[in-house]
Parts: structure tokens; C-alpha cells; sequence
């Protein structure tokens, strides 16, 4: 059992039920703390939330974390090291994120018409030098390859990345970089 991820809740409980089996989606080990059969999960569930009543909530290495959306929930795991959800678009932020511990990486972006541009990218400073960037840049490129809407990068790490293969100079219009 990972102790690490903690689902508190009854089993009666539909939003329960929906978080357990979006942790077994997930294919997550966590233990289930039934707070109407365990007075013990009551009671650690009423020193996380100040009530016995307040479930479902989850305690992921030690945080709290209280009825979240499913993208937040996948958040708050990856964060703590226990679930990749892959790479995120998040078109309402115009960012590319990708969810990791000590902090997120994205890369943002902005629409000049039908061009989406891509202006900049961000790691944590702790993991710069270790390829982190490189691979996520990577990763953003390959999901843009089928994309119908020219594509530009103005940041110039991102370009450095896309000069790396013959199919992205051309894709993003970096002829006259080598």
C-alpha cells in the first residue's frame, strides 16, 4: 500500500468512488480511509480538515488536497512524483505545460492570426543543464507536427531545439539556422 496517497471518504459516497477509480485509471496504489468504518481515518481526517465530514479528501505525501477537478488532482501527483499525465495544452492559458516537482515547465505561446507563435520556454533554474528543456521542447514539437496552422518560435532556446532536425527547420521556417 503506498501511504503516500491517501483517498479519504465512504464507500457509499459517489465522489468517493469516482476518485478511487480515477486512481486505479492511473494505475496508483493508495490506501482507502474509510472515515464511517475507522474511527482511526476519522480522526487523522479531522486533524487534515478540521471535520470528519469533509470527504472526499485526498493527503498526497502529507498535503491536503480537497474534492480537486481530475486536471488538478493530476497535477497535485505529478508534482509529488507519482503520476505523468503527459504533455498538457492548455489553450485557455496558451501554454504547453508539462506538470513535475520543484515547479512546472511550460512553454507559452500566442496567435498573430492563424500563426501560433511560441515565445518562451520555462524550467525550474534547480534542473537547467540537465537536457530537461531540450526533451520538453521536444516533446512540444512533436505534438505540433500535424497541427493545420503555421507554427514560429521567437524564443531563441526554442529555435536552437527546432535547428536540430531537418523536418522542424522546415516546419517552423528556420532555414538560416545550422
Amino acid at each position: 500500500m503506498n501511504e503516500a496517497i491517501t483517498l479519504y471518504g465512504e464507500i457509499r459516497c459517489h465522489k468517493t468512488r469516482y476518485y478511487q477509480a480515477a486512481l486505479e485509471e492511473r494505475g496508483l496504489e493508495y490506501e482507502m480511509a474509510q472515515v464511517d468504518k475507522d474511527p482511526e481515518a476519522a480522526k487523522r481526517l479531522s486533524a487534515l480538515t478540521g471535520s470528519a465530514d469533509k470527504f472526499p479528501t485526498f493527503e498526497i505525501n502529507g498535503r491536503k488536497l480537497r474534492n480537486p477537478t481530475l486536471p488538478d488532482l493530476d497535477k497535485a501527483l505529478a508534482r509529488a512524483g507519482h503520476y505523468d499525465p503527459g504533455l498538457v495544452y492548455d489553450q485557455k492559458s496558451r501554454r504547453f505545460i508539462r506538470h513535475m516537482a520543484p515547479s512546472d515547465a511550460f512553454v507559452s505561446y500566442t496567435w498573430q492570426g492563424e500563426r501560433m507563435v511560441l515565445g518562451h520556454i520555462e524550467t525550474d533554474p534547480t534542473l537547467r543543464g540537465s537536457g530537461l528543456g531540450a526533451r520538453f521542447a521536444t516533446e512540444v514539437f512533436e505534438h505540433l507536427e500535424g497541427a493545420p496552422h503555421e507554427v514560429r518560435l521567437t524564443c531563441p532556446f526554442l529555435r536552437r531545439v527546432g535547428a536540430t532536425r531537418q523536418e522542424w527547420r522546415e516546419r517552423f521556417n528556420l532555414k538560416d539556422i545550422q
